[in-house]
């Protein structure tokens, strides 16, 4: 009983265990590989060929090879085959099918390509490319790269492949030159806001590939101070892949040959804020002045002088005194009234 659980355990390692073993190295017949490359195992596509073979595109395979090379002579043993290096010095400009020469019919041992990599900054918004240019800090964007060393990670040319075995690498700086490892989707304390990892091993199985949280990178985010958390200014995106060591070959960085083969770089800047755009009315201002011409001007808003209105005070009705013998004569007027009435 003991044993079946050993047994069980042992093989639940392996299958742990097996798949961070696998590597890039080893090709199958007839697939792509690449000018640069080291440390490539060969032994399952030669198949017992010693010898490969060239011929231009368009050439007939009946004429001559235009390039031959003996990878290791008959009835030997060589570890080399393990462990062959594709150097630039050897096989560059001679890209295309290599056949083996040993057997008639001959079969391809491998297509020779050279790596050829691109990094760029796409805006979301417009679907184009930004590389290089100043954009408002609103602007959805990501990175995207374009490569023909995609096919690397299809298991039917590598047969040990795994999703482990990303060979690119890319690094975000800010405008103080400092490495961008996360992006905020928000200013801290939003709701939605999330604090995501900057995707600096993207497994790039096809092309073109884009970077998958990029659209949601808020560049105007703050951060729990209410500071900036990417203050304005240039961002430089770097892209470097060591497929098989061959920065070994070409070298990394602003290296002679290096550049669109093991390292591409892009930079977009940031705007400050955006532009506050305050609309305006156009005025027509006619002269009448004959021979004179309109100007137009921006509306200068004016506001009109109120008058105050005030509610009329009624005045006061004043009287003149009578005269002084009109008043004398009344009171003569009443005295006779008063005497005939006695009489009567």
């Amino acid at each position: 009983m003991q044993g079946k659980y050993f047994l069980f355990v042992f093989c639940v390692i392996v299958l742990l265990v097996a798949p961070g073993a696998a590597t890039l190295n080893k090709i199958a017949p007839g697939s792509p590989v690449f000018v640069g490359e080291n440390d490539v195992d060969i032994s399952g596509a030669l198949n017992g060929c010693h010898t490969i073979a060239w011929w231009p595109n368009g050439t007939s395979m009946s004429a001559p090879a235009a390039k031959n090379l003996t990878i290791y002579e008959i009835n030997s043993v060589s570890e080399t085959i393990f462990h062959y290096n594709i150097s630039p010095g050897i096989y560059g400009g001679y890209t295309g099918t290599w056949y083996c020469e040993d057997t008639i019919p001959t079969f391809p041992v491998f297509s020779l390509r050279d790596p050829q990599m691109t990094l760029k900054i796409w805006d979301l918004d417009h679907d184009q490319d930004v590389t290089g240019k100043t954009i408002p800090r609103a602007t959805n964007i990501t990175y995207r790269i374009d490569t023909n060393l995609y096919p690397v990670l299809n298991y039917l040319n590598r047969p040990n492949t795994n999703p482990t075995d990303g060979f690119f690498m890319v690094q975000l700086t800010d405008p103080l030159n400092r490495n961008v490892a996360n992006i905020y989707t928000g200013s801290y304390g939003g709701a939605k806001t999330l604090i995501l990892p900057f995707e600096t091993n993207p497994y790039v199985s096809s092309s073109p590939y884009l970077w998958k949280n990029g659209n949601t990178w808020d560049h105007a985010a703050r951060n729990i101070q209410g500071d900036m958390v990417y203050p304005p200014g240039t961002y430089t995106f770097t892209l470097n892949q060591n497929l098989n060591h061959m920065q070994d070959s070409y070298g990394v960085g602003s290296g002679a040959g290096a550049d669109g083969k093991t390292t591409s770089t892009a930079t977009v800047t940031f705007l400050a804020s955006e532009p506050l755009v305050i609309p305006t009315t156009q005025v027509t201002v006619v002269t009448s002045m004959p021979g004179t011409t309109s100007t137009t001007r921006p509306a200068t808003p004016t506001t009109a002088p109120v008058t105050p209105t005030s509610t009329p005070v009624p005045k006061k009705t004043t009287y003149s005194p009578l005269p002084g013998w009109i008043a004398l004569l009344g009171l003569g007027i009443s005295a006779f009234v008063m005497i005939v009435r006695r009489n009567n």
